[in-house]
């Protein structure tokens, strides 16, 4: 076996997606986007969560897929292939009336739980599988103990929408491992919620932070959008907006962003001149940009959130 194959068998990482569909809860269902085989037995090419009693992946080669449909609780993410079994479980799910983990953030819209995968491993695993379905750079699936996990739920309902984690040994301090927002919630501006959490939490700790590194194409282009909406409001009417002498530093240390991220947005944002000196028109005329697309520039309140233990 080379290496490559071995870092495949590894991560679970397939060039093409091998199960068609995901049935998410009683009424949705929709494709995969990417290849996993990290819910199956290495050996068979079956499911991995029992060893005799589940259904033959067929051997049809003709398809490239391994599975037609998987099953999956859209509140626990607990997986199945029978059908029977799928609709057995959802009734006991323990997660329907009560989701795990401690609440951080909870507006009359959205609620934000934090889960410890050492406290609520299987939850977590299975929700890292269920990642690997939709986001081609997910590896982390099994050892989640240093993980933490900030779930979003529609207040008062107890379905996850979206997702980020956070690696708690990271060298770098950094404050977001991966992000999802879930297939039946997107355009929700979930995913935007969770970007403007995470620096909340980053924060509060007294920390200049950002995401793991490197950026999918994808990610790069959502933390640029967020991240000049953060440095334009700063810089044109927030703290920033009267300092006569201003210092990457300082910008940092005020929005909580990484030297390196706000050279890039900056960069980005074409605001800088020859000297570096920054051209605040540039800035106002992108604010008021943001402003026009959006009804509201930032979604997440700060009296909503509760972040102390």
């Amino acid at each position: 076996m080379d290496d490559d194959n071995k870092d495949d068998d590894l991560y679970g990482i397939l060039n093409e997606r091998n199960i068609k569909e995901v049935q998410f809860g009683i009424d949705k269902r929709f494709p995969t986007w990417y290849g996993s085989n990290a819910y199956f037995s290495p050996d068979t090419n079956r499911l991995g969560y029992e060893e005799d009693f589940h259904t033959p992946v067929k051997n049809d080669v003709k398809t490239q897929y391994w599975l037609d449909t998987l099953y999956i609780c859209e509140y626990c993410f607990k997986y199945t292939d029978v059908e029977a079994d799928f609709v057995s479980h959802i009734p006991h799910c323990k997660y329907q009336f009560h989701a795990p983990g401690r609440i951080k953030y909870k507006s009359p819209s959205y609620t934000i739980k934090r889960v410890k995968g050492s406290r609520h491993r299987l939850f977590c695993q299975c929700l890292c599988l269920f990642t690997k379905l939709f986001l081609d750079n997910k590896s982390m699936y099994f050892k989640v103990d240093h993980y933490e996990f900030y779930v979003v739920y529609r207040t008062g309902e107890f379905k996850p929408m979206a997702f980020f984690s956070k690696d708690l040994v990271s060298y770098h301090q950094n404050n977001l491992a991966c992000i999802l927002t879930f297939p039946p919630y997107q355009r929700l501006r979930l995913g935007t919620l969770l970007l403007e959490f995470s620096y909340k939490l980053s924060t509060f700790d007294n920390l200049i932070s950002g995401p793991e590194l490197p950026l999918s194409p994808f990610g790069l282009i959502s933390y640029l959008k967020y991240w000049s909406k953060v440095i334009c409001w700063e810089l044109v009417e927030g703290e920033l907006a009267n300092c006569e002498k201003l210092t990457i530093e300082t910008i940092a240390k005020v929005t909580g962003i990484r030297i390196p991220d706000i050279i890039l947005t900056m960069e980005y944002l074409k605001c800088l001149g020859n000297t570096h000196e920054i051209h605040l028109s540039v800035l106002r005329r992108r604010l008021k940009e943001f402003e026009h697309k959006s009804k509201e520039l930032f979604l997440l309140k700060d009296e909503y959130l509760l972040l102390e233990d």
